[in-house]
């Protein structure tokens, strides 16, 4: 690309292209990992659920003793009953993990629930945030809420056809946005040379 060439763009587009802290081979470098990761979940998907398994095991584990630690901790305006039911809540998500860790079928059955319940619970706070406005904003919430809470129960009655999906779409979401970060790379190159 030649100087003049650079001069009829627009200014702000090549001003804001100078100004990223990070090299055009950096974003080409992540898109190709990102692309090559949704490869491997697509042609692997049996060992990279037990991977995502695996990591919620080690989350759950850790978050657990993150509570209990926190349980000991005196904190300001805390009662007793606070520290006891964060112990509790460490001690209960601690062994969680460690049962994950221990069994593949348990891990996979967290992992499920987790989705589960967090779709469960945010489509009912879509729904009833929905409740405070009005027109398409409200019709819009219900409609997502309603949605969420259909994924979570489908993922809590068929874990194993619901985790399939879930390890398709994150080998196909890795392959679109790689492929996307690849685009861009070369853009940002064109654009600085």
């Amino acid at each position: 690309m030649t100087e003049a060439t650079i001069r009829t763009q627009p200014p702000d587009l090549l001003a804001e292209v100078r100004s990223q802290p990070f090299p055009w081979w950096a974003m080409l470098v992540t898109g190709l990992l990102g692309t090559g990761f949704g490869v491997a979940v697509l042609a692997w998907p049996d060992i990279s659920l037990r991977i995502m398994a695996l990591l919620v095991g080690i989350w759950l584990f850790m978050s657990g003793a993150a509570w209990t630690v926190g349980a000991f901790i005196p904190g300001r305006g805390k009662s007793a009953g606070e520290h006891v039911l964060t112990g509790v809540v460490g001690i209960v998500v601690l062994v969680g993990g460690l049962l994950c860790l221990r069994d593949l079928v348990t891990r996979l059955t967290v992992l499920a629930l987790i989705f589960a319940v967090t779709w469960i619970l945010s489509g009912i706070a879509e729904v009833i945030a929905a409740y405070r406005t009005s027109g398409v904003r409200r019709a819009g919430l219900i409609g997502v809420g309603l949605l969420s809470i259909v994924a979570g129960l489908i993922l809590l009655f068929a874990p194993g056809l619901s985790l399939t999906a879930l390890v398709l779409l994150t080998g196909i979401s890795s392959i679109v946005v790689g492929l996307g970060e690849v685009v861009l790379a070369f853009y940002l190159r064109r654009t600085v040379h």
